[in-house]
């Protein structure tokens, strides 16, 4: 052991106080600096926010008054108070808002006074626009006022206000921006100066002093080195937990994910092989990812069940599991050189808030050491919740892709933490230098390991924020896929709710239009047809929105099929013609030379888009005429030019005229009806057809709408699974024996809320209507009756059920909505009872499962409004299928087995089987 070197007091007070004492006060300052830098940052970071909120609370309040517009506008010409809610709640929500805005830009003595102005205008607005609505309660003139066009100006204004205060506020932003970028860049480079400088400095002055007491600190070094390896070895973990975060940013695929995973532990722990098993849904293990595995090895797949092998038990117990010594044939790892087999596997569980979520398992050729296990320890969490975001991600890709407005807002997310993240590296980098140039100083190693450990905490926090950010995309991705599950729930519900009132609200007002019985007054039968015309008109309104939903949400199925070109544009002639020498237009149906005779595409969505590019160039049109011509294009398409001499289009108003909702003739005195869907329908159909449309138009001069298709088209088919495979047909089921048929019981249910035909004699024509609504039940029973039949009412699934197998109708009426089982349930019970399965079965209904219906035997099927006339044919093909001849089949065969397979095997709809066991019995 050397002896202490002795040195004088007053030169060892000297050498400490300027080797212990500068250093800690340059350290303190410099912490003080980065401080400040931390407070400025938070400063400029609540500025921005300040900015980006007045800027949304602008938009807010300008979309207000436009909901409020909007709903003056509708209830001047409706007349409906409901109409009016919006405007009655933007009040008190513009006044809120508006205070809101107010506190945010106090500061701001321009804004302010640009605010106080917009107010002011809102005010005289609100005033214009209540009188207006009180002249509209109370029949006065109210269109006087409108079209002096106060109440135009009045929002012009105020428009203009919000975009100057906008575009202020939005500078402002920029600003603010700017200025902490450089502030920061500058505050950061005098920082790194200072430091080098000082840390020069005292080593140059220390250098000598040092010297001279290396050897009296000898255990002090043999500590420091002790200290150091620890510090090495928590940098190793530190820096491995930090490179697989930056290693897994931007991986959206679950295996990519996994395959980086595996790469970046294999090459940071000099791994051979290695898998990674993620849990499913059914919480089965399934491999995703490979390291070091061969092609036919990694081809095969593999999953465990969820306590399967020592890769389920991991799972199961949610703790590292370590095997050692492994036999010579456990594995194989071969490479260019050779082949060995790994001596020791690490079976590691990751999980994210402590719910396990998969299994990494690791092979070593090497022995393992405590920093290996307290390594994968510590990413098995990171890990999980990479697994965990990329299963969400994939969850939510298609909900996702639908907001522009949700990918805006991910975007600038993306790029704060992408900023972040590059703060990190950058903080990280001047780390890595200050330690270097430190290493030489061993005075000042505590201090040093006080910055790391404060570097470290910031680092946390770091991860904290971020973790915090990615916790709330989630949840606005959530409330999104909730969002978008409500509307189509709400547009299904509405489509059988509507439908089915609305069938008999039509038929019975047809009914009095028609007035048979001759009973009704002129003005009786008038109003019965302004009923029967406005019930039509919701019609058309509920299947365009239903389109249109059946659009967005990916569900409108298209079926190609070959188009006869002439047969298609002889049908619109036949639609249109008469519509249009009503106007007195000329129209005019032209198919230019050299036009391919047929055309491949979906038929129905082909006549729907020109009937409705057709009916609204006779709707804008009061003289010339209207014309459509067909012609093939250079590029191979059909376009079909729809064009009349109409009214016209402005250039401002063809951007958004197929937008849903928005009208060429927009204004509260249009001439012109419509929902203002069918062009956005029109569009998208289109599209999907492989096709687009295009508008030339000149105000006062027409319109030329041209709808261009491919000539050839056929869907896209892509399944997970491969291709498309036809759907196999049900199962055929063993008819019952008429022997082992049980007698069919009476039925006990309650009867209709009318008396039906079950208590009178009964004959041969007998139809079973098997309907939910009242109404329609009794127009279809009036109708079987006025036609020469006994009917039979039955409001419910069972109730049916138990009235056909009891009277065994001649016809059935069959609905899909029942309350208390679905239509399909109830048409296959039927088709599978040897009793009622040769009865013929029509449905009825709002919902739209044809194919199903028919494959299940169904003779025919209606979708509700239907008509009277309609309902008459339903009734004829009835008719037609009760004159054919019926078989009948008597089958003797003692061997139960036997009689049920063929009666299955010549079992039909027009076959009565009757099956016994001996030849008495069929005599």
């Amino acid at each position: 052991m050397t002896e202490p070197i002795h040195t004088p007091q007053d030169h060892l007070r000297r050498t400490l106080t300027r080797n212990v004492s500068l250093p800690l006060a340059v350290g303190t300052f410099s912490a003080a600096v980065f401080v400040s830098l931390i407070f400025y940052l938070l400063s400029a970071l609540g500025g921005v926010e300040q900015a980006e909120r007045a800027i949304s609370s602008a938009n807010q309040i300008a979309k207000l008054g436009a909901d409020m517009e909007a709903s003056m506008y509708g209830f001047l010409v409706t007349g409906e108070e409901p109409l009016l809610k919006p405007f009655e709640i933007g009040k008190p929500r513009i006044a809120a808002e508006t205070a809101t805005l107010a506190e945010l830009v106090r500061n701001n003595q321009p804004q302010v006074s640009r605010l106080r102005r917009i107010v002011a205008l809102q005010t005289q607005w609100n005033e214009f626009a209540q009188n207006i609505v009180d002249l509209r309660r109370k029949d006065l003139d109210y269109q006087a006022p409108v079209r002096s066009a106060g109440g135009k100006s009045l929002t012009d204004e105020i428009r203009r206000e919000f975009a100057e205060f906008i575009s202020i506020e939005e500078r402002l932003l920029q600003e603010r921006n700017a200025q902490a970028r450089n502030n920061t860049a500058w505050g950061m480079a005098a920082y790194l100066l200072f430091s080098l400088g000082m840390s020069g400095l005292l080593a140059l002055l220390g250098h000598r002093e040092l010297q001279r007491l290396s050897d009296s600190y000898g255990a002090a070094e043999q500590k420091q080195a002790a200290t150091a390896l620890l510090l090495d070895q928590q940098l190793w973990l530190r820096t491995g937990q930090r490179q697989l975060a930056e290693h897994t940013i931007g991986q959206q695929a679950l295996e990519s994910l996994g395959r980086s995973v595996l790469e970046f532990v294999a090459r940071y722990l000099d791994v051979a092989v290695a898998a990674l098993y993620v849990r499913e849904e059914n919480g089965d293990l399934r491999r995703v990812a490979a390291y070091g595995f061969s092609a036919d090895a990694e081809a095969k797949g593999q999953s465990f069940y969820s306590a399967q092998g020592m890769v389920g038990q991991a799972a199961l117990a949610n703790s590292v599991m370590q095997l050692d010594d492994l036999p010579d044939n456990y594995l194989n790892i071969v490479s260019g050189l050779g082949k060995g087999s790994p001596r020791h596997v690490l079976l590691i569980p990751v999980h994210n808030d402590g719910q396990v979520n998969g299994v990494v398992e690791l092979g070593f050729l090497r022995a393992l050491s405590p920093r290996d296990l307290e390594f994968v320890n510590m990413i098995a969490n990171n890990i999980g919740n990479s697994i965990h975001a990329a299963l969400y991600r994939r969850r939510l890709q298609d909900v996702l892709a639908e907001s522009q407005q949700l990918n805006e807002d991910l975007q600038s997310q993306q790029e704060e933490l992408r900023t972040v993240n590059d703060e990190l590296e950058e903080k990280s980098r001047v780390l890595k230098e200050y330690q270097v140039n430190l290493e030489n100083q061993q005075a000042e190693l505590e201090q040093t390991n006080e910055q790391l450990s404060e570097v470290a905490l910031s680092l946390d926090q770091k991860n904290g924020a971020l973790n915090q950010a990615q916790t709330l995309l989630e949840e606005r991705a959530e409330e999104l896929s909730r969002a978008s599950r409500y509307k189509s729930e709400f547009l299904a519900n509405m489509s059988h709710e509507l439908r089915t009132p609305l069938n008999s609200s039509l038929i019975l007002a047809k009914l009095l239009a028609d007035n048979p019985k001759g009973n009704l007054n002129e003005e009786q039968v008038r109003f019965s047809q302004s009923i029967y015309s406005a019930g039509n008109d919701l019609l058309n309104l509920i299947n365009d929105i239903l389109d249109i939903s059946k659009v967005e949400a990916g569900k409108l199925e298209l079926t190609p099929e070959d188009i006869v070109l002439g047969n298609l544009v002889n049908a619109l002639k036949n639609t249109f013609e008469p519509m249009a020498n009503q106007k007195r237009l000329n129209f005019e149906i032209h198919i230019q030379p050299g036009t391919p005779i047929t055309l491949v595409s979906d038929r129905q969505r082909v006549e729907q888009i020109l009937k409705n590019l057709l009916s609204n160039a006779i709707k804008f049109t009061d003289a010339g005429k209207v014309s459509l011509t067909v012609s093939q294009q250079a590029n191979g398409q059909i376009a079909f030019a729809v064009r009349d001499s109409g009214i016209g289009i402005r250039p401002d108003q063809q951007g958004i005229i197929f937008e849903a909702f928005h009208q060429a003739d927009g204004t509260t005195s249009r001439r012109y009806g419509g929902t203002g869907l069918g062009l956005s329908i029109s569009r998208d159909l289109s599209s999907l057809l492989g096709g687009a449309i295009s508008l030339e138009s000149h105000e006062g001069q027409g319109s030329c709408f041209t709808l261009r298709l491919p000539t050839v088209w056929m869907p896209a088919q892509v399944l997970p699974d491969g291709p498309a495979t036809p759907r196999p047909a049900p199962p055929a089921r063993l008819a019952m024996p008429a022997s082992a048929v049980a007698t069919p019981p009476t039925s006990t249910a309650p009867v209709p809320v009318f008396a039906d035909d079950r208590h009178k004699p009964l004959t041969s024509r007998l139809v079973l209507v098997i309907e939910d609504d009242p109404t329609f039940a009794r127009i279809l029973y009036d109708l079987a009756h006025e036609l020469g039949y006994d009917c039979l009412v039955a409001h419910g699934a069972e109730h049916g059920i138990a009235l056909a197998t009891q009277f065994l109708p001649a016809a059935i009426l069959l609905d899909m909505g029942l309350p208390d089982r679905n239509g399909l349930s109830v048409l296959e019970q039927l088709k599978h009872n040897p009793l009622t399965r040769h009865l013929p079965v029509h449905v009825v209904s709002g919902e739209e499962p044809r194919e199903p219906a028919l494959q299940l035997g169904a003779i025919g099927y209606a979708i509700k409004p239907t008509t009277r006339e309609q309902l008459k044919a339903v009734f004829r093909k009835l008719e037609d299928k009760l004159t054919q001849k019926v078989k009948r089949v008597l089958l003797v065969e003692d061997d139960a087995l036997q009689r049920a397979s063929v009666t299955s095997l010549i079992g039909d709809d027009d076959v009565e089987i009757t099956a016994v066991e001996t030849g008495e019995e069929a005599l």
